[in-house]
């Protein structure tokens, strides 16, 4: 467990920075005190990224040989390490219209119903090519550093619980320090709405570069 958590932790971290613009969705059902709605997203936001590591490790470790070393390991960092540069690359090119998309989330906030909440949670991870191949990458990562299956879930579980900080930590925050946190929290979805495009494509580049290294690596010492 211990190699699956190193491995794939700073994924989750960078998930974590990556779902800025998710946040700024999470500040404004928190300020508008629509709770059902949060828990909601919440719930779809985990399960989201329960639901695509999952079936990321069942494919790595049904259809994938355990060689030793296993080839296939340095291949799969590779094509995901060049899916996150490439992504990097689109999400700094369409950076003007990604800092605009708080914008029209915000006007599905006043109705968004609890159910509601956690589909669109769950789509912006299982559907979002950004997320998704974020998720695919830590999940990776934990399926090639461990075949066990109860470490895999121990190491999953802890990604999962870093990679929905940034989602939950509005709500954390109102609930810890009551009406006090509402400047805090208008602060922080105006820088994240100012900043989110460059914070994500440079999550995504840095991740990139890491997985595609790592992956030449392993090609050269199989």
């Amino acid at each position: 467990m211990p190699a699956a958590t190193l491995a794939s932790l700073p994924i989750a971290v960078g998930l974590l920075a990556a779902s800025m613009p998710v946040a700024v969705l999470v500040l404004m059902l928190v300020t508008g005190g629509r709770r059902g709605a949060v828990t909601g997203f919440l719930l779809g936001w985990v399960a989201g990224i329960g639901a695509v590591a999952a079936l990321t490790l069942a494919v790595i470790d049904t259809s994938l040989p355990r060689d030793d070393p296993a080839p296939w390991a340095g291949v799969l960092r590779i094509v995901l390490g060049a899916a996150l540069l490439l992504l990097g690359l689109k999400q700094w090119r369409s950076r003007t219209r990604a800092d605009a998309e708080p914008g029209r989330w915000m006007t599905a906030v006043d109705t968004m119903t609890p159910a509601r909440a956690l589909l669109v949670a769950f789509l912006l991870v299982a559907v979002n090519p950004k997320n998704a191949v974020l998720v695919v990458s830590g999940a990776a990562a934990i399926g090639t550093a461990t075949s066990v299956v109860v470490h895999q879930v121990a190491a999953l579980a802890l990604f999962t619980l870093v990679a929905s900080l940034g989602v939950a930590a509005p709500l954390l925050l109102r609930v810890a320090l009551g009406d006090r946190a509402d400047p805090v929290l208008a602060a922080a979805k105006a820088w994240m709405t100012a900043n989110s495009a460059l914070v994500m494509t440079v999550v995504l580049v840095v991740i990139g570069a890491v997985l595609l290294g790592n992956g030449h690596s392993g090609l050269r010492s199989g």
